[in-house]
């Protein structure tokens, strides 16, 4: 799998392309580069595409730092795949960096995305690796995910620190000159699940202060940990004020009442003189009204799984500087019983 990664190139279509431009991907970098199509195997990764080339010596004559390639019927945008291999006997990278290419004010900023080794030696090369990423990713940077390091005392509940392993991620800190996001809602991000349990922050979010300034509004949450040891992370770049958009839900025709409400809220507007006129407003009529009977019919649901969750967020949050009591433990396990009950159950109505 390294190598293949080694010897692999992203493609994506820049602007709006048809079906036929994005299938003329192949044809358009056979002329361009002189490769055999035979030679290269590619795999759709949504709007992009992940070409493995026959040897790495063909991904790096292809990429020269993210440029476009252009032709009459389509814009590539090529970015070079880079893996970084450390932990022993490990079967996916300890970090993935992506070029975001839909900007914020035209400015292009890196994501790179951890999951932390374990071991000291794992644990110091994953640290090296960071630089080199950083190193090849100029501009605006954020990184996030579990690191599995510390580098603050008050980031773990108790004295057993590896001190030594702290100051190394302290000093890259300060070396790429990174920022913490704050973390609202909890102080740990990961638990033990034991009776007195240990809890350390292993999850974060670090940025430059450049990628700070793109995203002024950035606010970082935690959620409700149902089915993991680890805190949920919900990083959002900017709240916008934007209306509610209308949503046509797959289940809904299997509901008994779908049919009755839509020739109801057809029915409730009058006809107009101009027809496009009267196709609008009767549209805008049955979207309300199936959306109101929606939120009667499965909306208690999303409610009850939303309240479970802040529940059980809140007696998490207490967990990161007390004990619960029996009582409060006994309520908090139910209560995960119940969000997986609930989510459960909202998967099947999206099924039907």
């Amino acid at each position: 799998m390294e190598d293949d990664l080694r010897q692999a190139i992203i493609v994506t279509v820049v602007g709006s392309c048809d079906d036929d431009a994005v299938e003329s991907v192949s044809v358009l970098l056979v002329r361009r580069f002189g490769l055999s199509r035979e030679s290269m195997i590619f795999w759709r990764l949504l709007q992009a595409e992940l070409l493995l080339l026959p040897d790495e010596a063909s991904a790096v004559h292809i990429f020269s730092g993210g440029r476009l390639v252009v032709a009459p019927s389509i814009r590539l945008h090529i970015a070079h795949w880079r893996q970084h291999f450390r932990a022993a006997g490990a079967v996916l990278p300890q970090s993935i960096y992506i070029e975001i290419w839909g900007r914020q004010n035209q400015q292009l900023w890196w994501l790179t995305c951890v999951y932390g080794p374990q071991g000291n030696d794992n644990k110091i090369a994953f640290l090296q690796e960071l630089r080199e990423i950083r190193a090849a990713c100029l501009g605006p940077w954020v990184i996030l995910g579990d690191f599995n390091l510390i580098y603050k005392e008050e980031d773990k509940n108790n004295d057993n620190l590896n001190r030594a392993m702290m100051g190394r991620f302290r000093r890259l800190i300060d070396n790429l000159a990174l920022k913490e996001l704050p973390l609202h809602g909890r102080k740990f991000t990961w638990s033990n699940g034991q009776d007195s349990p240990t809890l350390v922050k292993l999850d974060r979010v670090l940025s430059t202060v450049d990628w700070e300034e793109l995203f002024p509004n950035c606010l970082l949450q935690s959620a409700a940990s149902s089915d993991s040891d680890h805190c949920p992370l919900i990083l959002g770049l900017k709240d916008h004020a934007a209306g509610r958009r209308f949503h046509f839900e797959s289940f809904w025709p299997s509901l008994d009442g779908f049919l009755q409400e839509v020739e109801l809220a057809w029915a409730s507007e009058p006809a107009r003189s101009c027809p496009m006129e009267n196709l609008s407003f009767k549209f805008r009529a049955v979207a309300r009204g199936l959306q109101s009977w929606s939120q009667k019919k499965v909306g208690h649901v999303r409610s009850k799984l939303a309240l479970a969750n802040e529940i059980l967020h809140q007696f998490e949050i207490a967990k990161d500087s007390r004990t619960l009591s029996p009582g409060e433990s006994w309520l908090k396990n139910n209560i995960k019983k119940h969000t997986v009950a609930l989510a459960s159950l909202l998967r099947t109505i999206a099924r039907t």
